[in-house]
């Protein structure tokens, strides 16, 4: 959606430009067809059949409510349309409406319907356009007096358009917020504002819309494949899109003016575009913790039946979603990742999170935990309802034996208090048990502790699938050495192989450790040294352990939770 310039005038804001014969609101904004149609129906149609509406004794609707997340571009909707139809366009903002003395806000409202009612007795559709109604029309509960003036009067001038008959001009009222419950619940009625229609955030198919819409202009390179761009910016609103083109657009110029005066020609490739979404994130995560994971499958040795198994909890459902609603499978919703430290089980769920190209959110027990009652199920509920909106979307709890601890028996407690974890872990079953009306949400889990972690969670429908991550077999530390050595200048006696032979019990984090280590070992032997020997693997081999023994393997690869078949790989 395109992202107008949000001016509150007053009941003089009505003014629009000339515009060419058959000009469609479709030229300046993109995506959201649903919302486009719903405001032609009651502009439009009122006008168009007014004569059929008479005859039927047919009395329209007179007000229609858009809610969304900033930058989906309500304002601009409503712009486009008006145009369009070429109406008379009255706008309120807040601060037209909260006045210093008392009185002020009541009466511009009653301003702006008498001017709204004088354009439309001329034969003109006009349009009242109420931007954050949220804040203009509270609920009344806040015991704040000039709100409760304010939402009282608001609710007579549209009971008063309402009792007009057919005969008098008609006035269309529509309103926007992205708080749609901090309204006053007695505007949300039919007669007030009939209809609500959610401005959602954009789809692949409609980002593709918005950036052709704002890339028109651009010199694109012939390479630039604004599919791929739409594909890559998940989560993004149409304010953002802008942001994105408006910020490679920046780069490309920083560019050309580093280039010699015979080469200086203005195109956006495609790595003005990458570097632009590095500096240009979804507007509508911040406030969260949300990773922009880079991590691939190719940056992880060995686990490859982890790998195969994650790819078809994860990816599948994502990417082939028609396929699983043609046979009607329902995805899989939660998988738990368990095993020793240092095996990758995080890297795991990044590169699931790259795979599927979907927004990464992570959450640790240190973000959760907090001195204040309640703050950390409010993060927990925020996350999820982010999730929603920028799906498809991947949350991952990282020790996730801390966020969803066991809970004591049916006795419960001495003390009868209910701890920080238990509320935690009610927040998390009911939100989980939440996402069986969402798509493309899957939530991934890591711990080393699996026994520790609540029974409630281990079940089908909230972590469907429980998968033991090994540390890595002889091939598995073969190619995590060669993943941690491929940007080393290794001599041609280090056998990597060999490497991998003797470093039995070594976990991924261990052999990463080996490899920088061995790198030290050169540069103590010779600051000046150009290549990393043999000789230095096995200084470094000498000096380092592995984390784990032969009995720490076994009793994580024993471990049950429920029925033991499901915790071995």
């Amino acid at each position: 959606m395109r992202t107008a310039s949000k001016g509150g005038g007053g009941a003089g804001d009505g003014s629009v430009s000339a515009l060419p014969e058959g000009w469609r609101a479709e030229e300046a904004v993109a995506g959201n067809r649903k919302t486009l149609e719903a405001l032609r129906e009651l502009v439009t149609y009122p006008f168009l059949y007014g004569r059929e509406s008479r005859l039927l004794g047919l009395k329209w609707p007179r007000g229609l409510l858009l809610y969304g997340p900033p930058g989906t571009g309500k304002t601009s909707l409503v712009r486009a349309i008006v145009r369009e139809c070429d109406a008379h366009l009255t706008m309120i903002s807040t601060y037209s409406v909260h006045k210093a003395h008392v009185g002020e806000g009541e009466k511009f409202l009653r301003e702006a319907f008498s001017e709204a009612y004088s354009q439309a007795s001329r034969g003109k559709p006009a349009v009242i356009f109420i931007d954050e109604l949220d804040a203009i029309c509270p609920r009344r509960d806040n015991r704040r007096e000039q709100e409760s003036r304010i939402v009282a009067q608001l609710l007579t001038l549209m009971d008063g358009n309402k009792k007009s008959s057919n005969m008098l001009p008609h006035i269309v009222i529509v309103a926007s917020t992205n708080r749609v419950d901090a309204i006053d619940p007695a505007l949300r009625r039919p007669g007030r504002f009939d209809s609500e229609v959610e401005v959602t955030v954009p789809t692949v198919e409609e980002r593709l819309q918005i950036l052709k819409l704002y890339a028109k202009n651009l010199p694109l390179d012939e390479n630039v494949n604004l599919q791929i761009v739409a594909a890559s910016c998940n989560g993004y609103v149409g304010a953002d899109l802008e942001a994105l083109c408006r910020e490679a657009a920046k780069l490309a110029y920083h560019r050309m003016s580093n280039l010699s005066e015979g080469e200086k020609v203005l195109k956006l490739l495609t790595e003005d575009w990458e570097s632009a979404r590095s500096l240009v994130g979804p507007s509508m995560t911040r406030g969260i913790t949300k990773e922009i994971s880079i991590v691939s499958w190719h940056d992880i040795g060995g686990l490859k039946d982890v790998k195969k198994e994650l790819q078809k909890a994860v990816e599948w459902p994502i990417n082939h979603a028609a396929a699983y609603a043609r046979l009607g499978i329902p995805p899989i919703r939660g998988v738990l990742l368990h095993g020793p430290p240092g095996c990758s089980k995080t890297t795991l769920a990044k590169a699931a999170a790259h795979a599927a190209q979907a927004s990464f959110f992570s959450l640790s027990g240190a973000e959760l935990y907090s001195k204040y009652v309640g703050e950390g199920e409010a993060l927990l509920r925020r996350t999820f309802q982010k999730a929603r909106l920028a799906s498809p979307s991947i949350i991952f709890f990282d020790e996730a034996d801390a966020i969803a601890p066991k809970r004591t028996g049916p006795g419960g407690n001495s003390s009868g208090n209910v701890t920080v974890g238990e509320r935690l872990l009610s927040t998390l079953l009911t939100e989980m048990d939440g996402l069986e009306l969402a798509t493309g949400i899957i939530v991934l889990a890591a711990t080393n502790r699996p026994n520790a972690i609540d029974a409630a969670l281990l079940r089908p429908g909230r972590f469907d699938k429980v998968l033991y991550v090994p540390p890595p077999d002889v091939e598995g530390r073969y190619d995590v050495l060669r993943i941690h050595t491929r940007k080393m200048k290794l001599g041609d006696d280090v056998d990597l192989w060999k490497i991998a032979e003797c470093t039995e019990l070594f976990t991924g984090a261990d052999l990463e450790g080996l490899c920088r280590e061995a790198g030290m070992a050169a540069l103590r032997e010779d600051l000046s040294a150009s290549l990393i020997r043999n000789t230095h693997f096995q200084a470094a081999r000498s000096s380092l352990s592995p984390s784990l023994t032969k009995a720490v393997v076994d009793e994580y690869s024993n471990a049950a939770i429920n029925d033991p078949s499901t915790m071995k790989h």
